[in-house]
């Protein structure tokens, strides 16, 4: 721990984070003694009984020797609780590039599927010239200058020449995609992973008049993985046979006459991570196209339990990567288990614009207590400041060993909640546990050491609202912030109600 937090110092600091350290130390020493000092004590008050400068003096010293000794011990066990959570980060959910790497190399690449795409040509035969200096230019290319480069007897060549004949040749689509989540760990975290299984139907036809060389490209949706059970078929005959693989890519040739279509399908079961697109060429007008997409919670899997939601709701869990379109269709999740829906339908349409969604992560292992530790600081920091100005405004001298044993049970709460989380038990159970102990322990030494008056009363009830409320308000992440402004509101309402009792005491003294 002292390594993690001379590491946060000199992140400040600098090369004199351990100077700094040792001095700070020091005087905290120098300071504790004096207030344990019985001599420094009976100076003290000697000199408040006096008054004059020096009670001014000694009480000015003795304050800020005191909130030197509480703000050292705040800002120590705050500055321990970072070092916790970042300790139990690193054991507990911690997602890393390295990880998510390696979990692409092994499971697969987000998949990002693109149409079919399909190109028709025409073989011509053509003349071409040949120039002195070696060139072959096509006769119908010649111009008025080339004389003296051809010569007076120009020889000629005749080639068969392959000429592309532009057209948009898929008229509908029709793309149905299963997919189910499946959490896939690594380290000590949990990755987005799932298992995705295609059926592509498209139908293709030459619009032009000439009958020609039609080539197919249908790419693949990741640069690497695995492909299972993938089939391809023309006009419902297997076309498997006659695949060429070439840049990435499923590629095929085959005749086509004027205005003849042909139905293609294409199936393939695969794998990815963290989201799914489809896209559709760019701006390509087609008659029809529909696009379903049913996704599927993560499933228990022998040993395994399910993980994350079992019912998925569109505004709720999942997001459009970026140049997506939303969908016209989202249908919730009916029940546990069930897949959630979502469809693009178009017709008559052309697009710029694919059909996706990001899939929703999980939190990860320890989360709820990684988010405790994260904002612990703030809790502490907020009950000692509370504790002190309940105690200025009630009246009582402030307690620096009394803060010292509450601030120490409020770190002890949640250093306990992090070790009971790593045994087979509920968050729900070690925050209980948790708040109980703090509590009992907070309510045995005010009670027994204090009595049982108004100013143990208060002050317990300030304990137990940053041991149950405060806590419950940081893991509520969607309502975190209105949750710690009710706090906020209720801590400055109870100051100045404070406040004005202590003022009301002091003019009916006055008065009497």
């Amino acid at each position: 721990m002292y390594r993690h937090i001379l590491n946060l110092l000199q992140e400040f600091l600098g090369g004199k984070a351990e100077i700094m350290l040792a001095s700070g130390l020091l005087a905290l020493a120098i300071a504790v003694l004096l207030l344990l000092s019985k001599s420094w004590r009976r100076g003290v008050a000697e000199a408040l009984e006096g008054g004059g400068w020096r009670a001014v003096v000694m009480g000015l010293v003795n304050s800020f020797l005191m909130l030197m000794v509480g703000t050292a011990l705040v800002a120590a066990l705050g500055g321990a609780m970072l070092v916790q959570s970042g300790l139990f980060s690193e054991e507990h959910g911690q997602v890393t590039q390295r990880n998510r790497e390696a979990m692409r190399t092994n499971w697969g690449d987000p998949h990002e599927q693109r149409e079919l795409s399909v190109r028709h040509y025409v073989t011509e035969e053509k003349a071409f010239i040949l120039f002195k200096d070696g060139r072959q230019v096509p006769e119908d290319e010649i111009g008025s200058g080339d004389a003296e480069q051809i010569g007076e007897n120009p020889v000629k060549v005749k080639r068969k020449v392959r000429k592309p004949v532009p057209q948009n040749s898929i008229v509908r689509g029709k793309v149905d995609v299963d997919l189910r989540m499946n959490y896939r760990p690594k380290g000590s975290a949990f990755y987005t992973c799932y298992e995705d299984t295609w059926h592509l139907a498209y139908t293709a036809k030459n619009r032009s008049d000439q009958e020609t060389e039609a080539e197919f490209r249908f790419r693949m949706p990741a640069a690497h993985g695995i492909y299972d059970q993938f089939t391809i078929t023309v006009d419902g005959m297997n076309w498997t046979e006659n695949l060429v693989f070439k840049d990435n890519a499923q590629t095929w040739t085959m005749p086509m006459k004027p205005g003849q279509q042909v139905q293609i399908e294409i199936a393939y079961a695969s794998r990815g991570m963290e989201y799914i697109r489809y896209t559709p060429a760019y701006m390509a007008h087609r008659e029809q196209y529909k696009v379903t997409m049913r996704i599927y919670p993560d499933a228990a899997d022998g040993n395994e339990p399910a993980r994350g939601s079992q019912q998925f709701v569109w505004d709720k869990h999942m997001a459009l990567p970026i140049g997506s379109v939303t969908p016209h269709v989202r249908k919730a999740s009916p029940a546990d288990g069930q897949p959630m829906v979502l469809e693009w339908n178009m017709t008559s349409a052309a697009t710029s614009l694919g059909m996706g969604v990001i899939l929703p992560d999980i939190k990860q292992p320890g989360w709820y207590v990684a988010r405790l530790l994260h904002e612990a600081p703030l809790g502490l920091m907020l009950l000692a400041a509370g504790l002190v100005v309940t105690w200025i405004l009630l009246g009582r001298q402030t307690h620096l060993f009394s803060l010292g044993v509450l601030v120490v049970g409020y770190y002890l709460f949640y250093t306990f909640v992090a070790y009971l989380s790593d045994y087979p038990i509920s968050f729900a159970s070690c925050f209980v546990l948790g708040a109980l102990a703090t509590l009992s322990l907070a309510a045995l030494y005010l009670w027994l050491g204090w009595g049982r008056n108004y100013a143990a009363h208060q002050t317990l009830a300030l304990v137990a609202a940053f041991t149950i409320y405060y806590p419950l308000a940081v893991v509520m992440d969607e309502h975190m912030d209105l949750m710690r402004q009710i706090l906020y509101w209720f801590l400055a309402a109870y100051a100045a109600m404070l406040a004005v009792v202590m003022l009301w005491r002091r003019r009916r003294s006055a008065a009497a």
